[in-house]
Parts: C-alpha cells; sequence; structure tokens
C-alpha cells in the first residue's frame, strides 16, 4: 500500500529536492530563519527516504532483485544459484516441469546462451502476498552465434518460506503479444 515511501522513486526525490531549492529561494530573498529550517527540514525527508529505501525491499524490488540474480547467475553458468529462485511447481508454457527446465538449461550453457540481459522489467500490478501471484513482462537478449530477442510474460508467486518465485513464463515475440510457434 505505501510501496512508494521504500521504492526509492524518482519522482519523490524531485519533490524534496525541488521543495529544498524553493525554500532555500525564498530564504536568499527574505533571510527569515524559519525558510532555512525549512530546506534543512527537506535535505532530512530526502536522507530519510534514502534510508527507507535502503533498509526496506519491498515485493516488487525482491521480484526485481531475483530477475537479475537469476540473470547473473545464468551469465557465469551456475544453475543452482539460478533455480533457487525458480517454484518446484514450476511449469513452462510447453508443459516443461523445473527439472526438465534445468536438463535444457544444463545443455545450452555450455554453447547456446551466452551473456543474458534484461530489461523494461515491468511488473503488471502490485504484488499481493494474499493473491499470492503477480505478472511480471520484461525484454530478454541472449548473446550466443547469434542473438535472441525475446520478450518475456512470467508469472511469479509467493511462498512464505522463499519469497516471491518464478512459477511459468511464456516466451512472445518482440513489441507483440504473440507467442513465439515453440515455447520451452
Amino acid at each position: 500500500m505505501f510501496d512508494w515511501l521504500f521504492e526509492g522513486r524518482t519522482n519523490v526525490y524531485v519533490i524534496f529536492v525541488a521543495l529544498a531549492a524553493f525554500l532555500l529561494l525564498v530564504w536568499w530573498q527574505i533571510r527569515k530563519r524559519w525558510l532555512l529550517a525549512g530546506v534543512i527540514a527537506a535535505v532530512g525527508l530526502i536522507g530519510l527516504y534514502a534510508l527507507l529505501d535502503k533498509a526496506i525491499e519491498t515485493d516488487r524490488e525482491q521480484i526485481v532483485r531475483k530477475l537479475q540474480e537469476m540473470v547473473a547467475a545464468l551469465n557465469v553458468h551456475n544453475l543452482d544459484a539460478a533455480f533457487i529462485h525458480i517454484s518446484d511447481r514450476f511449469r513452462s508454457a510447453g508443459g516443461m516441469s523445473k527439472q526438465g527446465l534445468r536438463s535444457v538449461a544444463q545443455d545450452h550453457l555450455g554453447w547456446d546462451v551466452k551473456n543474458v540481459q534484461i530489461w523494461d522489467i515491468l511488473i503488471a500490478e502490485h504484488p499481493s502476498r494474499e493473491r499470492g501471484e503477480v505478472h511480471v513482462f520484461f525484454s530478454a537478449k541472449t548473446h550466443n552465434s547469434r542473438e535472441f530477442l525475446t520478450d518475456c510474460d512470467a508469472l511469479f508467486e509467493f511462498h512464505p518460506e522463499h519469497g516471491w518465485q518464478l512459477r511459468t513464463f511464456r516466451l512472445l515475440k518482440p513489441q507483440t503479444n504473440e507467442e513465439w510457434g515453440w515455447q520451452i
């Protein structure tokens, strides 16, 4: 509900900086001590907001972190580190289980998949632990003998003991909602 308070959003920083700058400008013109106190308070709010951002990881931040950790693990060929963020109930769009996906990943990691990158991560709605799942959309690219570019519709589910984990995903043609003719 109050995730904006902990996510370090740029627009909140802009508001606080604009407030501090405005108060400083007015103080410069009329030199009232209470305006200087207001500048100090606005700067303090910026610091407090940054502290809250660093101290508390929201569900949205956890999902993004776990996606980035999976990618980083794949890039160093560490399947154990990547697969801890995949649910035991995983089932791909092609019907593959978690173990099947791991087997395919192991076969392709050595020669086919190099330098995985993801960007434009969009979490469709506010992650809700009560609802238990949320769709995450992002773009991905792998570098190998040829580049492969795709969009991904991933479903994350919440487990109290593991947090948010990948439950399934669909690979989509870039900038469309159309699935590739094949799915993992």
